[in-house]
C-alpha cells in the first residue's frame, strides 16, 4: 500500500479553534473558552457539590464552516465542570455537565455567579483542518510494516480544541469508543486540550473528549472522558 492509498483511507477534517489572538465580536453566541454566556428558558448557571460549576467552553456550532453530521441538530453547545475534581467518566450532570441548543434565536443572557474560576476567557475562532490523522490506538486499519516507524511523523494528529477528525489520545483509545462496549455506542464529537494560555490544564497536560450516542434512541446521551500523563 502506498502512503496515499494509507493516506486516504485513515485521514478525516476536522475544524480546529484559534485561541484569542484576534478582535472580539461583540456577540452573546460567540465561541468561547472560560466563558458561557447564555441558556434557555428558565436555566440557572449549574452546581456540583454545592458549588458553581466552571464554564468550559461555549461553541457556536453555526460559525463552523463546515457542521459534521452528528451536530447538525444542535447549534450551541456548552460545557461545564465540578469546580473541585475532575469527573471520572461519570455520566452527563455528574461532575461535568453539557448543555446543547437547536436554535441560537431562543438563547437568552445567563446570570454568572460570584465566583473566581481559575480558567481565562478567550474568544475562538473557528477554522478548517483539512488532514487530521488517528493516534496508533485508533488506527481503524492495520499500520503497514514500512509506515511504523516514522507513523506519527508521516500521520501526524492535531492537537487543540476541535470538532470532529480523531481524538488526541494520551494513553489508549477512549473507553467509549467504537473499540469498546458502551451502550448508546458513542462516537467522538470534540475535544478541549489543556490550553496554557487560558490556564485550564486536564490534570498533566491532558485531554478531554466528549461523544454522543450514535443510536437514534440515544443521541442525546453524551459521554466524557479525560485522559492525562
Amino acid at each position: 500500500m502506498t502512503k496515499e492509498e494509507f493516506d486516504n483511507k485513515i485521514r478525516k477534517s476536522a475544524i480546529k479553534f484559534q485561541v484569542g489572538g484576534f478582535r472580539p465580536e461583540d456577540s452573546l453566541t460567540s465561541s468561547w473558552i472560560g466563558n458561557v454566556t447564555v441558556k434557555e428558558g428558565d436555566e440557572s448557571w449549574p452546581e456540583s457539590n454545592g458549588q458553581p460549576m466552571i464554564p468550559i467552553c461555549q461553541l457556536n456550532l453555526k460559525e463552523l464552516p463546515n457542521r459534521p453530521e452528528n451536530l447538525k441538530d444542535i447549534e450551541l453547545i456548552a460545557l461545564f465542570i465540578d469546580s473541585s475534581e475532575l469527573p471520572d467518566d461519570k455520566p452527563n450532570g455528574e461532575g461535568w455537565l453539557i448543555r446543547t441548543y437547536s436554535d441560537i434565536q431562543e438563547l437568552e443572557e445567563i446570570e454568572k455567579p460570584n465566583a473566581d474560576f481559575p480558567i481565562k476567557q478567550f474568544q475562538l475562532k473557528p477554522e478548517i483542518l483539512d488532514n487530521d490523522f488517528p493516534c496508533w490506538e485508533d488506527c481503524p486499519i492495520e499500520v503497514p510494516e514500512e509506515f511504523d516507524e516514522d507513523y506519527y511523523d508521516l500521520f501526524p494528529n492535531q492537537e487543540g480544541i476541535k470538532i470532529g477528525g480523531w481524538p488526541t489520545l494520551v494513553q489508549s483509545e477512549i473507553f467509549w469508543s467504537p473499540f469498546n462496549q458502551h451502550p448508546a455506542e458513542p462516537e467522538f464529537v470534540f475535544q478541549i486540550d489543556s490550553i496554557e494560555k487560558a490556564n485550564w490544564f486536564w490534570g498533566n497536560n491532558g485531554v478531554a473528549y466528549i461523544g454522543r450516542g450514535k443510536k437514534p434512541e440515544s443521541k442525546n446521551e453524551w459521554t466524557f472522558s479525560w485522559q492525562c500523563y
